[in-house]
């Protein structure tokens, strides 16, 4: 028998775990972010070395699953250090760390190949016309280049954040007391899963559409500067 009163109070227990779900997806978009327009710039101008290390870097980031990162990352790291000598007490160093760096790596990854595709995506006329009047390759960029990458990738910058704030529930994996692992806390302790993991389905969708609402008037507000580079 569903227990609607219960559904209703889990709302309350699961709560505390909303601000770590969203600090956890809004911290490694930021990193992945500067870190994928630096790759990505790595991969445009083919950096010898520094290129192959990049596609290197993403491929496995993209072509692994991130529970298995979340894992490998969690369980082997203290296993490595302890290899080379490093015996600390890994046991004190909390879970959600190890997520936001994973978190970070394969958000990087994916913004890598994003930027890129919005870098590639910028009229190249413009750029030589930047270059016949006398514009550097610092100032293309900064002024041609990075600006109309910027608004035609924010479309599917805002859709990564929230398919990073789902993503997120995968921490409760390595025992980080997020949304999903407090709804794993709860389920456990009261045994009535069906409420817990529909509250927990829930309060995920009611953020991403808040999330959506938000991201739709910033793609508004920018919409009319994308106009002035047509």
């Amino acid at each position: 028998m569903f227990d609607f009163a219960y559904f209703l109070d889990t709302a309350q227990r699961l709560l505390p775990g909303l601000p770590i779900s969203f600090l956890i997806a809004l911290f490694s978009f930021i990193v992945g972010s500067i870190v994928g327009i630096i790759f990505a710039l790595v991969r445009l101008y083919k950096i010898p070395i520094f290129n192959q290390i990049v596609i290197l870097y993403v491929s496995f980031f993209r072509g692994t699953p991130l529970l298995v990162q979340l894992f490998m990352f969690f369980y082997g790291i203290p296993i490595f250090l302890r290899s080379l000598g490093f015996n600390l007490n890994y046991a004190l160093i909390d879970a959600i760390y190890y997520a936001l760096v994973v978190f970070s790596l394969y958000a990087s990854a994916y913004l890598t190949e994003i930027f890129r595709a919005a870098l590639l995506a910028v009229d190249k006329g413009q750029i030589e016309a930047a270059y016949s009047v006398g514009m550097s390759n610092f100032q293309t960029l900064k002024r041609i280049i990075l600006p109309q990458a910027f608004m035609i990738t924010l479309p599917n910058l805002l859709n990564f954040f929230i398919l990073q704030i789902k993503n997120t529930a995968l921490a409760s994996i390595i025992t980080v007391p997020d949304l999903m692992g407090l709804a794993d806390i709860e389920a456990g302790r009261s045994s009535k899963f069906l409420e817990v993991y529909l509250m927990a389905a829930i309060m995920y969708w009611v953020l991403c559409i808040i999330l959506e609402f938000i991201f739709l008037k910033i793609e508004k507000y920018f919409e009319k500067f994308r106009k002035s580079y047509h």
